[in-house]
């Protein structure tokens, strides 16, 4: 909390903070994933299997780190467009700033990708995500109190739309290359 007051009125710009921040930080489950995948999958090595799941795995690790920084861009535009709807100062930098700040334990817990079966615990970084948003609403676009819970709210309901077009994007060019190593595409 004392981070985001002392640095909402910080000068930046949304290059610095995308490219500065957020693609570095979206660096951690990049890696994770790759590394976690490639042990993972280096278990069906003898089945034959190898090339394709080297290929899956950086296919998943690449769309993962691209579609992890779109999403805290896209997430800082609906921050910044539900503004107005809760009587919230208009700033696109603000706004930014604060979806890159809820994103932050994600990417940092995401580093237990590294175990493919335990990257179910990023959840807790999302819960401590939503715990920043709520905090960063009032200090970074001056949210009344009394309407921070229903911002909240709408701003999770409209990142569940954004993961859920990041998982059928996903899951349809994973299937595609597993489908395509068994011969089911010419």
């Amino acid at each position: 909390m004392a981070f985001m007051t002392a640095n909402k009125d910080a000068p930046t710009t949304v290059r610095d903070i995308m490219i500065n921040y957020v693609a570095v930080l979206a660096a951690i489950p990049f890696v994770a994933t790759l590394v976690g995948y490639l042990w993972y999958y280096s278990l069906y090595l003898p089945l034959g299997f190898a090339g394709s799941f080297v290929a899956y795995a950086f296919v998943v690790a690449v769309l993962n780190y691209i579609l992890g920084v779109a999403a805290v861009y896209v997430i800082g535009i609906v921050i910044r467009m539900l503004a107005p709807t809760f009587n919230s100062s208009v700033d696109q930098i603000k706004a930014l700033k604060l979806a890159a700040f809820i994103y932050t334990p994600v990417f940092l817990i995401s580093i237990l990708n590294i175990i493919p079966l335990l990257g179910i615990l990023t959840i807790l970084g999302v819960l401590y995500g939503l715990y920043i948003l709520y905090l960063g609403l009032p200090v970074m676009l001056g949210t009344p109190k009394d309407r921070v819970v229903t911002y909240v709210v709408a701003v999770v309901i409209a990142t569940f739309v954004v993961y859920l077009i990041i998982g059928v994007i996903v899951g349809a060019v994973s299937t595609a290359i597993f489908l395509a190593h068994f011969g089911y595409f010419p």
